[in-house]
């Protein structure tokens, strides 16, 4: 972000005189060298800092965060970050954390064109949308994850590190229709054998929420699930191929890997062909692979995906995690408690859906691409986790949606995380081709709570947002009360 400051002033106090003004804008001017500037016309009245130099930086119009604008310019907090100290909320270490993620907030964006141009040259012909971090998500995240990794940070480069997202990738799929379900049923082989006509025409049928028998709705739902993971990977196979093509590219580029290797490995004919004949293929260094579904969704990439990325790996060397969990669980008869960690982590309680794949930019920061279809609630399902989490990313819109997720009974959240995990499931399917009835919020929720209310919130936050953003520019506040001043 572009930062552009100026004091605006709270609370109570004496106007200062016109010189004394100066005098403070002055020697703030001086202490935060170029990163902050001030002009003397916007500075009206001001209150000298607070005995620790912390105050808050208004981000954006209803997001603040702590700053110390004494220590701004270093390019290091002046005091180690710990967890401990983090959890503590002391106030200093805060406004170094506030720092830190001004600072890499600014590198971001200015690292941003350059990102967009090399993502959509990999990406071409896809809708790409690109992003860089801002200073509040970065405060948001590392306060969360330096407790979380028991880190100590000492340096700005320390806190990057733990950035894995410092450019946000988007690359919105397109919906499957029912041409893609026909070919589907038409060439599926689910353990070896085609589908039958009246084992098609009963898929159709539960598809399109027509009624059926109980046995027909038992013999459905035990195709269902093969038929909704074959249409999956008939939406990803395109991007997936680009990402193997372009961490091939950098691999072969680099000596990682040759033709022979990744003949050996089991790599897709038509992508090793595409490799030898096409000189346009942009290379990019791909890092982590994250699968999230909930327990009854369908991920992005499919086991047999998986196994492709797996492949790359063994050509390459390189060691890409990958967070997925298999296909051939049964998670509603075995749960969650005895698998590994990576298929754990992969099962999101609320439902989460996304692909997400970490690549490394040239110029060494690292950016998280995530992979979704086009259904709305990819724009607002965020609100209940950061709600939960108290992210400093939710304006003052919805405050009466946190006040009630927050007083939720804790017997309780099982229930409404199963309601927001069905509203996944249910777009998940419409992107699918499949048409689903719309879930419904239990009665014993309060109605701000509903997928549709979420909806209304985030599309009057983003008019609210809009407005307010017509004449803001981000400033500090000083808010110390302070008397006899002047």
């Amino acid at each position: 972000m572009g930062i552009i400051q100026k004091i605006i002033l709270k609370g109570a106090g004496k106007i200062l005189s016109s010189d004394s003004a100066k005098l403070v804008t002055n020697t703030i001017k001086k202490e935060s060298k170029a990163l902050l500037s001030f002009e003397a016309k916007d500075v009206k009245s001001a209150y000298k800092l607070g005995e620790n130099g912390v105050t808050q930086y208004r981000i954006k119009p209803d997001i603040t965060m702590p700053i110390r604008p004494d220590t701004l310019h270093f390019k290091r907090p002046l005091i180690p970050l710990t967890g401990k100290a983090i959890k503590s909320e002391d106030p200093i270490i805060l406004g170094e954390l506030g720092n830190i993620s001004l600072r890499l907030a600014k590198q971001y964006k200015t690292a941003e064109a350059a990102a967009s141009k090399g993502i959509r040259e990999v990406f071409s012909g896809f809708d790409v949308a690109i992003r860089s971090k801002g200073a509040n998500s970065v405060y948001s995240k590392l306060k969360r994850m330096i407790p979380k990794l028991n880190k100590t940070v000492k340096t700005d480069e320390e806190a990057r590190q733990i950035i894995q997202d410092a450019i946000g990738g988007r690359i919105q799929l397109k919906n499957l229709t029912q041409k893609d379900i026909i070919e589907t049923l038409d060439n599926i082989k689910i353990e070896g054998k085609a589908l039958t006509s009246s084992e098609k025409s009963l898929i159709k049928r539960y598809f399109n929420n027509e009624k059926l028998t109980q046995t027909e709705l038992e013999t459905a739902k035990s195709l269902a699930k093969p038929v909704k993971i074959a249409l999956a990977e008939k939406q990803t196979d395109p991007v997936v191929k680009k990402f193997i093509l372009s961490n091939l590219k950098y691999s072969l580029n680099k000596g990682q890997t040759t033709f022979e290797k990744l003949e050996k490995a089991g790599i897709r004919k038509d992508i090793i062909q595409e490799l030898k004949s096409n000189p346009n293929i942009k290379p990019m260094e791909m890092t982590e692979i994250n699968n999230y579904k909930g327990k009854n969704g369908v991920a992005y990439f499919s086991d047999k995906q998986i196994r492709e990325f797996e492949k790359m790996q063994l050509a390459t060397g390189q060691k890409i995690d990958i967070i997925t969990c298999s296909e051939d669980i049964d998670l509603a008869k075995y749960g969650l408690k005895d698998l590994p960690k990576s298929a754990k982590d992969a099962i999101k309680e609320s439902g989460y859906t996304t692909g997400q794949i970490n690549v490394k930019l040239s110029d060494g920061n690292f950016a998280e691409i995530q992979i979704r279809g086009s259904g709305p609630f990819a724009e607002y399902e965020h609100i209940k986790y950061d709600a939960m989490l108290d992210k400093n990313t939710l304006g003052e819109t919805f405050d009466e949606y946190k006040a009630a997720v927050k007083s939720i009974p804790k017997d309780k959240m099982p229930k409404y995380n199963q309601y927001i995990s069905d509203n996944y499931d249910y777009y998940r399917d419409i992107e699918l081709g499949i048409n689903r009835n719309k879930p419904k919020l239990p009665e014993e929720f309060d109605s701000i709570l509903s997928e549709e209310s979420m909806k209304h919130l985030h599309d009057l936050n983003e008019l609210d947002q809009a407005e307010k953003m017509k004449n803001f520019i981000p400033h500090i506040e000083y808010t110390s009360q302070i008397d006899n001043i002047g």
